[in-house]
């Protein structure tokens, strides 16, 4: 898992929203490799720092032009992290080994934590954002960087704005930066070809407001997708992808409160009228709720036939088999 180019320019954004700032601490959930070169890095780098800075951090995040897999730490301190943690399965750069298929619980929580391309690898994947939840103290900011269309086996998962908006509902969250970055690689590419222009992640072709209307945003996507695959820029670097293009979310999620995490349900179900379900024993109590009104109509049917003692000893039975059930 690497960081490119339109990443650096992104956490770039953030720090210039004050999303992060200087004396952060930060935990991973999987270490990163820094892919975008050393002359991206130092031009981002000196919006936020003084020369001898990035310097100073140049030469710990880089042998020459060559990545070290000990640099990360300080390449998150040119945009203010001062405490860097990170864990993973595999990865010996881990301070913590654990499998995110399992909700994990650690002893410390962070003022940010990062999930760049690590969810869509992860197939107990909600366990995964249960465990950034838990991650983060009240205040802090989950960043996620993942697939959202076309990477075709690039993992288990692509992931759809649907669930940062659903996840933000369900939490209480803040989505302080939400981007559907159309063809991510070829977009990448440009980038680094003519990093004086930059990116203006505002002006990229598909909003917030659109990723919120389903139909409008599907008609988009397909669009986006086909004018991307015949767009000259394309032809030009899309060789060098065996997907050609794909597109993906970069997302900032701020926890505003020290409740317990509560899994969503899509919006697009739920409907307008119903609100948030906010945690599990509210779905459960919902459920059980159609199940009495299923159950008393029953009953109601076969009382006209057995008689009233009859029905107080069957409801008993049913109503005590129904609640063990379902708040069990």
């Amino acid at each position: 898992m690497a960081i490119n180019t339109l990443q650096v320019a992104w956490l770039s954004r953030l720090t210039d929203k004050g999303i992060i700032a200087c004396g952060k601490s930060m935990v991973e959930f999987s270490p990163q490799d820094v892919l975008a070169p050393r002359h991206v890095i130092r031009q981002y780098g000196l919006r936020h720092n003084s020369p001898e800075v990035v310097e100073r951090m140049l030469n710990q995040i880089f042998d020459a032009e060559t990545p070290r897999s000990d640099g990360i730490p300080a390449f998150y301190r040119l945009f203010g992290v001062e405490r860097y943690r990170s864990l993973d399965l595999l990865d010996v750069r881990a301070n913590w080994i654990r499998d995110f298929s399992e909700h994990v619980k650690l002893n410390e929580q962070f003022d940010l934590a990062t999930n760049f391309g690590t969810a869509e690898h992860v197939f107990g994947i909600g366990n995964l954002f249960h465990s950034i939840h838990d991650a983060l103290r009240p205040g802090g900011v989950a960043l996620h960087v993942l697939p959202a269309f076309g990477d075709i086996d690039h993992g288990f998962y692509n992931i759809h704005p649907t669930l940062y908006f659903d996840l933000a509902a369900a939490n209480g969250y803040t989505v302080e930066d939400i981007c559907y970055v159309d063809r991510w690689d070829i977009r990448n590419k440009m980038l680094e070809a003519n990093l004086a222009v930059g990116i203006d992640f505002d002006a990229l072709p598909i909003r917030k407001e659109e990723m919120k209307d389903r139909d409008v945003f599907q008609r988009l996507v397909t669009e986006r997708f086909v004018a991307n695959y015949n767009d000259q820029e394309t032809q030009r670097y899309g060789e060098c992808f065996p997907g050609v293009l794909y597109d993906y979310c970069v997302v900032a999620l701020r926890k505003n409160s020290s409740r317990a995490f509560r899994p969503p349900v899509q919006g697009y179900y739920r409907g307008p009228e119903t609100g948030v379900i906010e945690d599990l024993k509210d779905l459960n109590v919902a459920r059980l709720s159609s199940s009495l009104a299923k159950l008393m109509s029953q009953m109601v049917d076969k009382t006209r036939d057995r008689g009233v003692g009859w029905l107080f000893g069957a409801t008993l039975r049913r109503i005590r088999r129904v609640c063990k059930a379902l708040l069990s």
